[in-house]
């Protein structure tokens, strides 16, 4: 199973490159639009919100797969090794249910409002929120692939 998370990880951060480099032609060409010909693009800027958005939701999966999300572990690395791992399947188990949580929201908000469109490039919001919903999809399979693998983890292991 850890080859396929792996190649998933490696997936989600090349499209997130892609996003990335979007971002930053349609920060680039808008700031020139502004200042040499006086004019701004809506379309534009709403291709930055939506690059920004799908970048960094498909990168949550992948930090996760690789646990270098945002952690703050002072004193889970003074905890002893079999309390710290009851700590680890708690923390497991609360990204699983808010992701969870924010698919179940998602569904709930695109069941009205999945064809309303967004302003300038005319997106419906299936479209504009599908990187939002991928990320947080990944993101649970993810946190329950390392639920499972902390659960079969040998006390010595790390």
């Amino acid at each position: 199973m850890e080859a396929p998370v792996q190649k998933l990880s490696k997936v989600l951060q090349s499209s997130a490159i892609v996003f990335l480099i979007v971002l930053i032609f349609s920060i680039v060409i808008q700031i020139i639009m502004r200042n040499v010909f006086n004019a701004g693009s809506v379309v534009l800027e709403e291709l930055a919100r939506f690059s920004l958005v799908s970048l960094v939701f498909l990168m949550i999966p992948a930090l996760t797969i690789e646990r270098k999300q945002i952690v703050v572990d002072i004193i889970l690395m003074r905890l002893p090794r079999g309390v710290r791992s009851v700590f680890d399947i708690v923390i497991h188990l609360f990204s699983c249910g808010f992701s969870v949580f924010i698919l179940i929201a998602i569904a709930l908000i695109m069941e009205k409002n999945w064809n309303v469109r967004t302003p300038a490039m005319r997106l419906p919001n299936a479209i504009f929120y599908l990187p939002v919903a991928l990320g947080i999809l990944f993101n649970l399979i993810a946190s329950l692939w390392l639920f499972g693998k902390t659960l079969t983890r040998k006390e010595g292991s790390k």
